[in-house]
């Protein structure tokens, strides 16, 4: 167990990067839905196990650790089962949630290249019927799903590309390679993004444990 010069428990936010980052490399190489849904999943998972880790190990620090509170009244409202410091958290967790949502894409509709050719007609994704991509709201703020959403249409669009026949290769090389760069600068984007504001989501927590511990008199 860590901690810092307060004497709280530090989050592990080196954990949450690695791993988010670990689940980016083993679920994006290939975009399809399956993989997004996966990714969003797991990248959830992290962050709620990092959370939950954190208060729990804060909870330990104080009811039975070096930290132990010797107050007996000051102890039995800390470790309270449905008022205590860990049910409180676990609220907060509640009321800040990161959920997992779905946004469906007419695949009627014909998506334009999203590389800067101005000439190139769009791309048909018909063929592939409705697209459905998951992502991460988090606290209610929708904008990794919207990201996840663009990326698939990009990956789809990429796909059905590479099946046109009849092209001239060196042209169609050169728009090939424009998709694909694109694609990594999306997934780069959804990736570091949600790092960031999972992190951000992470810090507002701490900041209220540590509110939390001054009402019960730890300071």
């Amino acid at each position: 167990m860590e901690f810092n010069t307060r004497n709280h428990v530090m989050v592990d936010f080196f954990r949450l990067k690695e791993e988010v980052r670990a689940k980016a490399a083993e679920y994006l190489d290939d975009i399809t839905e399956e993989n997004l849904k996966a990714f969003a999943e797991s990248t959830k998972f992290i962050a709620q196990s990092i959370l939950e880790k954190f208060y729990f190990d804060v909870d330990d620090l104080y009811t039975d650790g070096v930290l132990k509170l010797q107050d007996e009244k000051q102890l039995n409202a800390f470790s309270d089962f449905h008022d205590g410091y860990r049910a409180k958290m676990r609220l907060w967790s509640n009321k800040n949630l990161i959920s997992i949502r779905e946004v469906k894409i007419d695949a009627s509709l014909e998506i334009p290249h999203k590389v800067q050719d101005v000439t190139a007609p769009p791309v048909a994704v018909a063929s592939v019927g409705t697209l459905i991509a998951v992502g991460l709201a988090i606290a209610g703020v929708e904008l990794w799903i919207i990201v996840a959403a663009e990326l698939l249409v990009l990956a789809t669009a990429t796909y059905l590309y590479k099946q046109k026949k009849a092209q001239n290769k060196a042209d169609y090389n050169f728009k090939l390679k424009r998709y694909e760069n694109q694609i990594e600068r999306e997934k780069a984007r959804l990736v570091n993004g949600l790092i960031e504001d999972l992190t951000k989501w992470l810090n507002n927590a701490k900041n209220h444990s540590d509110s939390l511990l001054i009402s019960f008199g730890i300071n």
